[in-house]
C-alpha cells in the first residue's frame, strides 16, 4: 500500500510539473510575439476585433482601453503588460509618445492591417503596427499612406486547391517544392 501511494504522488508531481512546463512554453511563445508596446498594443486590437468587434476595431481609443483593462490579468502579464499600469503600453518606448491608431478597422482571423503608429519615431522612422503582429519600419510617405489606409490591408494567403480524392485534403505539391525527376 504505501508503494501505491508513493507512486500515485510521484506521479502526481510528474503530471504537475508537466503542466507547469507547458505553462512556461506558453507564456515564453507569447511573451516573444509581444516584445514591444507597439506590438502588445497591436495584437489587443487584434483580440479585439475577434473576440468583441464582430471583425471590426474598437471605434475610440477610451472604449479600446476600458476592454484591455478588463482583460485577463494573467494574460496581460504574459504579454509583458502591467495590469495596473495600462496606460503605459499605450506609449512608444523610442519616442515617448502616445500612439496614433486606426479605428473600427475590419479585420478578423488571418487578417493584417496596420493599426498603430508611432507618433514621432527615431532618426526619421516611425514603427507601424500591424494586427498580425509584425511591426514595421517607414518613412514618411508610406507612414501616410498607413495612416490613411492605402496599403492598408493584406489579405491572407489562399487555401491550397483541396482534392475530393484525397478526402478534401490540399492536393499536389506544396509551392516551392522539389520537381520529380526529369521525363517522369
Amino acid at each position: 500500500m504505501p508503494m501505491k501511494r508513493t507512486l500515485s504522488g510521484l506521479t502526481a508531481l510528474v503530471f504537475g510539473l508537466a503542466l507547469i512546463g507547458c505553462r512556461d512554453a506558453v507564456s515564453n511563445q507569447v511573451g516573444a510575439m509581444n516584445k514591444s508596446n507597439i506590438q502588445r498594443v497591436s495584437n489587443l486590437y487584434a483580440g479585439y476585433q475577434n473576440m468583441v468587434g464582430a471583425g471590426k476595431g474598437p471605434k475610440d481609443e477610451a472604449s479600446f482601453k476600458e476592454w484591455v483593462k478588463q482583460y485577463d490579468p494573467a494574460k496581460l502579464n504574459m504579454m509583458g503588460i502591467d495590469p495596473a499600469k495600462i496606460d503605459d503600453v499605450f506609449k512608444s518606448e523610442r519616442d515617448g509618445q502616445p500612439f496614433v491608431f486606426r479605428f473600427s478597422v475590419p479585420g478578423g482571423r488571418g487578417a493584417v492591417a496596420a493599426v498603430t503608429f508611432e507618433h514621432t519615431g527615431k532618426d526619421g522612422k516611425r514603427q507601424v503596427g500591424y494586427t498580425g503582429g509584425n511591426v514595421e519600419e517607414v518613412d514618411d510617405a508610406k507612414y501616410k499612406d498607413l495612416l490613411a489606409g492605402k496599403q492598408a490591408n493584406v489579405t491572407p494567403p489562399a487555401a491550397p486547391p483541396t482534392s475530393p480524392t484525397a478526402g478534401g485534403r490540399p492536393s499536389g505539391a506544396p509551392p516551392g517544392a522539389p520537381k520529380g525527376p526529369p521525363g517522369k
